[in-house]
């Protein structure tokens, strides 16, 4: 390819703020050629800052990021209760045994396909319960090892969220999961994620799997090795 002609002079007609923006516009397009010879043609300035400073930028990125991550794992769980009470609603929950009892009594002749059909309503609103089940157990755990991660630092969990929009329905997620002392929340427990993993996620043929991929543990160790790595690239 040949070379822009004008690259020469992008730095001398150019100001920083000017080629900050052809760069993300260059980005946005998939031009990385030209993304590239407008940093090339950046100028340099120096910085002095704190010795803690990578850490503090590694953790700011990383609690941003785990907060939408956390946010949206609160979204699709009510969104699944939403579903299930769709379902549920759909399977005829509301009617008393004394209703259906009648309406069975007065009723004739059953249609046809009746029965089957309500099988596959049955069925769904089964679905749609391990699907929050499996949903509160994602939403949990990844919360947890948040969690168990700044713990290990020695650092409030939450204290770059509490301001943020949206903390209120992390809240009120996490207190729906965890319950009360005599009723445990609606998510599944490990092994019962992984009997759901197995029963319906795991692909026909597959084999199954023996350990829950998807640990609190696991989670906070991700999350530590993630922050390692964002602290030696802001030069820590």
């Amino acid at each position: 390819m040949k070379a822009d002609p004008f690259a020469k002079y992008y730095s001398g007609l150019l100001t920083p703020e000017e080629r900050f923006r052809l760069m993300l516009a260059a980005a946005a397009r998939g031009d990385e050629a030209e993304r590239e010879r407008q940093a090339n043609a950046s100028g340099q300035m120096t910085l002095s800052v704190l010795d803690h400073w990578p850490y503090a930028q590694a953790f700011n990125e990383l609690s941003l990021h785990y907060f939408i991550e956390t946010l949206e794992g609160a979204a699709l769980y009510f969104d699944a209760w939403s579903c299930c009470d769709d379902a549920r609603d759909d399977f005829g929950s509301d009617e008393t045994a004394e209703d259906r009892e009648e309406k069975d009594e007065n009723a004739v002749e059953q249609e046809p396909g009746a029965e089957g059909s309500e099988r596959e309503t049955d069925e769904r609103l089964l679905q749609s319960l391990d699907r929050v089940l499996a949903l509160g157990y994602e939403f949990r755990t990844q919360a947890d090892g948040w969690k168990l991660f700044c713990e290990r630092l020695n650092i409030p969990p939450f204290l770059l969220w509490e301001d943020l929009t949206g903390f209120d329905r992390i809240q009120d997620a996490l207190a729906l999961i965890a319950g009360t002392d005599s009723l445990p929340g609606p998510a599944f427990t490990s092994k019962g994620y992984l009997r759901y993993l197995n029963r319906v996620i795991r692909p026909p043929g597959a084999p199954e799997l023996a350990v829950c991929p998807l640990t609190v543990e696991g989670v906070a160790d991700a999350i530590e090795k993630y922050f390692r790595e964002r602290v030696k690239f802001w030069g820590g």
